[in-house]
């Protein structure tokens, strides 16, 4: 078995003080991918640049203290792309791309479209920006693209807990919930809602406030997606929700064993 965990740690110099190298020690995961690190590559804290069995690669934004995705893995892959060549999402760390034996893993934290809507048309920018090299990477590989992270978009009323609310709210706007169908249509599953396609009050990420996370007010934002031809290698997806440290949880895949790093 192979297993794959993407996470939204909100910091990772946060992290660090809340458990986090700890929990690296242990995990079983073969690959992690973390989004919004919000550190440079020297910010990065020592205790989880040592832990021995674990490689990485960091991709921080120019912006100090604002997104960044970085990569941990067991087995190096073979060949790593350093953001989509797009120089307007590039220069906030929003992507990596790795590639393995058996398949194609993209680490992406997905653009937050702001409270006043402002970000918005970047975010599905963004958005289309992956969709094209989703297919691109597919159409010339052959094998399997997963894309991980935080995609910032709960996609149906079952995957947030006020859904009538926060119908005029980013994350949760008919605008950004079609591109996840047109994802959908492109060829690319949701791991969790193909195994679990009526499970409900499963969520990845909680505010802070009003003791939401205790009281499971949520937001189902995190995923995994595989090529659809992938899914049948897939044999556990799961929200690890009491695992703590971030207002988001990890989220993680387990893949069958013919599908080798």
């Amino acid at each position: 078995m192979t297993q794959l965990i993407t996470w939204n740690i909100n910091g990772i110099r946060a992290v660090a003080k809340k458990g986090f190298p700890e929990w690296l020690k242990k995990t079983k995961a073969s690959i992690i991918c973390l989004q919004e690190i919000k550190a440079t590559e020297d910010q990065i804290p020592e205790e989880i640049k040592n832990i021995s069995k674990f490689e990485y690669v960091a991709y921080p934004a120019e912006r100090k203290g604002y997104s960044g995705v970085m990569t941990l893995f067991k087995k190096a892959p073979t060949k790593t792309e350093m953001g989509l060549g797009l120089p307007k999402f590039d220069c906030e760390g929003r992507t990596l791309i790795h590639h393995f034996k058996d398949f194609i893993l993209l680490n992406c934290y997905f653009p937050n479209g702001s409270r006043d809507l402002s970000r918005v048309p970047y975010k599905l920018e963004y958005c289309q920006a992956i969709s094209k090299k989703v297919a691109e990477l597919t159409k010339k590989n052959k094998k399997p693209v997963i894309v991980c992270g935080d995609y910032n978009t709960a996609h149906h009323k079952v995957d947030l807990s006020n859904p009538k609310s926060n119908k005029n709210t980013t994350g949760f706007l008919e605008i950004e919930r079609q591109w996840i169908d047109q994802f959908i249509q492109e060829g690319n599953a949701d791991c969790f809602r193909e195994l679990y396609p009526k499970k409900k009050d499963v969520y990845s990420w909680w505010t802070y406030r009003n003791n939401c996370r205790e009281r499971n007010i949520g937001w189902r934002i995190d995923y995994f997606f595989i090529s659809q031809k992938g899914m049948s290698s897939v044999d556990q997806c799961r929200y690890l929700n009491k695992i703590e440290g971030s207002d988001h949880c990890p989220v993680e895949l387990t893949l069958s064993s013919e599908m080798a790093i």
